[in-house]
């Protein structure tokens, strides 16, 4: 599994917070029977991390989840149901 950094975001100005996005990839070979490259995304925040891997094989796709994530400021709690809303548009 390879973690590239996509973003960041201010989620309180306040406070400082910063959240870190990331586009995790599985090659063609770690991916098993599927035999194609398996894209997902990760948040972190602090000492906080979320992430779901496998969530689609189109990088274009999980590029725009990302790009709505660090947009509105996805912190890791809020991660899951983001990710949910998404497979189930």
């Amino acid at each position: 599994m390879r973690t590239e950094l996509y973003g960041n975001a201010i989620i309180s100005a306040g406070a400082g917070a910063e959240a870190r996005y990331s586009l995790l990839s599985e090659d063609a070979a770690s991916a098993g029977p599927l035999g194609c490259e398996l894209y997902g995304v990760q948040v972190e925040m602090g000492t906080e991390t979320a992430g779901r891997p496998r969530l689609t094989a189109s990088r274009a796709s999980v590029t725009e989840l990302l790009d709505r994530m660090v947009a509105g400021g996805v912190t890791p709690i809020g991660l899951g149901d983001v990710v949910d809303d998404w497979l189930n548009r």
